[in-house]
């Protein structure tokens, strides 16, 4: 019955496991461990059926081994425990020998327990297949508890929302929000969705989202993201997109789906494990033909052998825990305020060596201060205060800029005409014909200007087109930019910066954010050559790109690992980075790279941990030390299973 099963279904369409990523997806979604070809419902990620079929199992090898029932009888019931736990494994193993040519660990187990009823070893056979579905069960359950308890500390979920249907006010799962239902965010409540104010202002906490303590005001017409908390009164908002596809939401997902935590070491240990289980089945055979032929170990005890060298040879504690500790790396970078796609992006991390960025993305805030007034026919303060006045009419940055300074009211009575032009402004103050803009725009309008010595942008000013004196302005940099650069060099990358202004200007940014490496006056192909530069002064370590978005799209390509900051302001953010932050700053980048090196570090403790393992059970079979197939199951199952609990530490050195 079992050989037209499984000729059934390899002759009909199925869509088999080409990849350890397929692997890992097919045991820990809904489908169930190591029950392919079933459905039903589950638990934990587990086919509930499953559960059945290893208690009668169970059952069946209990009566066997205890109850004298006969030759017959006992080989039966141990026959049919085999079956009934380990049927699907025996599919897999079929449909990927035949379909994709390749030897897994479902066809070592079942090799194995196969030969183990060939030395009267039925009993062994069942408890091997019965433990391997147990390890599959385990790994479902870890994989589905893992999510969950993450997702219960950082998605949005509220019990209800309040929406208006007209004037009367509904209260409705949040499931049920749709687009463009307007709603009450009340005090303390998370936004269940993307939402945007309709009138009033909020302020936000955006610790859920952002990994640490910030706080953000909103007002009518600006963006509440799904997951901040209202920490002020109840505002009116309407829905941008329904908390399913929020873009929170969303990134949760990239780091929930299963192919985002097979990781290069779980490449690397699935290729060998491609090579290795032919190898081994191959050296299983050798070993049994050689203690045959060369000792006096009996045939049975030779199979025996042979068959605890095939379970110990199994990948199973490799690949099992292997997901898990990705998981927990990519939930903690997410933590941290940081998106990372995937595993691979993830090691990258954990190798990074450098972060280059750009000067605007990254340091200016957009806005200048008045760094000096200079004039020789007027007081500074003077100059000051009829600039403040001209300027007024302006809403441009160098405009609020030199308000700001002069920080007085305007006495708009003084003002009798105002023309703004694309790079300067003509005034008339108080019968007084006021000029200002740039040296082009003095030199256009027949002003002779002296050429200051500096590093900043210059205003001029002429009055009754007369010369009279200028206004120094300098970019102001970010409040949080030395402290955050600080982190980043902490996590023991070095920060390298990219300007297109002067030397001298590049430094003084460079300075004022605590960045000992800068490059100025870089024009987009120099960019791209400076990071191929730096890539080559970091051959084993990864380079990283930081910057917007909307930002030069060639950088992130060129660098090993594009990371884009301000996620929530820009959707664009998945598609153009391989990591993104969430906030506007670079110091999360810092937490995202500590957790993958405590990843990687983990990860290799394991694979050291699982070989030494092995190492031992291996010497000890070959010395003729003997012990039981199920045994040697267990010991590796465990293994595995110690391998998960153990991915929890990657979360507990969390600083």
């Amino acid at each position: 019955m079992l050989y037209y099963y499984v000729k059934r279904n390899i002759t009909e369409p199925w869509n088999g496991v080409n990849d350890m990523k397929e692997i890992f997806k097919k045991k820990t979604e809904e489908s169930g461990a190591g029950s392919a070809p079933l459905g039903g419902t589950t638990w934990y990620g587990v086919d509930k059926l499953l559960f059945v079929r290893i208690g009668i199992a169970a059952v069946l090898l209990c009566l066997g081994l205890f109850l004298q029932l006969g030759d017959g009888i006992t080989l039966l019931l141990l026959l049919l425990s085999t079956l009934i736990s380990g049927f699907d494994v025996l599919y897999q193993a079929c449909v990927r020998l035949v379909r994709e040519h390749r030897l897994g660990e479902e066809l070592l187990v079942s090799i194995a327990a196969i030969l183990a009823f060939t030395i009267n070893e039925g009993y062994e056979a069942a408890a091997v297949m019965l433990i391997y579905q147990a390890g599959c069960i385990v790994r479902a359950y870890a994989s589905a508890l893992t999510k969950s308890s993450f997702r219960d500390r950082v998605d949005p979920y509220v019990a209800s929302v309040t929406v208006l249907r007209g004037e009367e006010k509904t209260s409705i799962p949040p499931e049920n929000v749709q687009l463009g239902d307007i709603l009450i965010l009340e005090r303390g409540q998370r936004a269940p969705a993307d939402l945007e104010i309709l009138e009033g202002s909020v302020t936000l906490d955006l610790a859920p989202i952002f990994g640490h303590t910030a706080r953000r005001e909103v007002t009518a017409g600006q963006k509440i993201p799904a997951g901040a908390v209202n920490s002020s009164a109840a505002v009116r908002c309407t829905v941008l997109a329904p908390a399913s596809d929020s873009v929170f939401a969303r990134e949760i997902d990239t780091v929930s789906d299963p192919e985002a935590v097979y990781g290069p070491e779980a490449d690397s240990v699935e290729r060998y494990a491609r090579v290795y289980a032919p190898f081994a089945l191959g050296v299983s055979v050798l070993i049994a033909l050689l203690l045959l032929i060369f000792s006096t170990v009996p045939t049975e005890e030779a199979i025996h052998r042979a068959l605890v060298l095939l379970i110990i040879s199994c990948p199973t504690a490799f690949l099992t825990p292997l997901p898990f500790m990705y998981l927990a790396g990519l939930f903690r970078s997410l933590q941290s305020g940081v998106v990372v796609k995937d595993a691979f992006v993830l090691d990258g991390l954990s190798r990074a060596g450098a972060v280059v960025f750009d000067k605007d993305e990254m340091l200016s805030t957009g806005f200048y201060r008045v760094a000096s007034v200079k004039s020789e026919r007027l007081d500074p303060a003077v100059l000051l205060k009829v600039a403040a006045h001209a300027e007024s009419g302006s809403s441009t940055a160098v405009a609020a800029s030199i308000a700001k300074a002069y920080g007085q009211a305007i006495d708009a009575s003084l003002i009798e005409e105002f023309t703004e032009e694309p790079d300067g402004i003509t005034a008339v103050i108080d019968g007084i014909d006021i000029r200002m803009g740039d040296a082009a725009y003095m030199e256009k309008n027949g002003v002779t200007v002296i050429d200051p010595v500096g590093d900043s942008i210059t205003v001029y000013m002429a009055v009754n087109d007369q010369y009279a004196g200028c206004i120094y302005l300098s970019d102001t940099i970010r409040d949080d930019a030395r402290s955050s650069f600080s982190a980043v060099s902490g996590a023991g990358c070095e920060c390298i910066m990219l300007s297109a202004d002067s030397p001298e200007k590049t430094r003084t940014a460079a300075v004022s954010a605590g960045v000992r490496e800068y490059y100025a006056q870089c024009m987009p192909m120099d960019r791209l050559e400076k990071i191929q530069e730096i890539k080559e002064r970091f051959p084993v370590n990864s380079v990283l790109y930081m910057g917007e978005a909307n930002g030069d799209t060639a950088c992130f390509n060129a660098a090993d690992i594009g990371v884009c900051i301000d996620g929530l302001a820009s959707e664009a953010s998945m598609q153009t980075g391989s990591a993104v932050i969430m906030d506007k700053t670079a110091a999360p980048i810092a937490g995202a790279i500590d957790a993958a090196k405590a990843t990687r570090s983990t990860v290799r403790q394991l694979i050291l941990a699982v070989l030494a393992v092995k190492a031992v059970l291996l010497v000890l079979a070959l010395l003729g030390v003997t012990y039981q197939l199920w045994f040697a199951a267990m010991v590796d199952t465990v293994a595995g299973i110690a391998g998960i609990l153990y991915s929890s530490r990657i979360w507990s050195e969390q600083k």
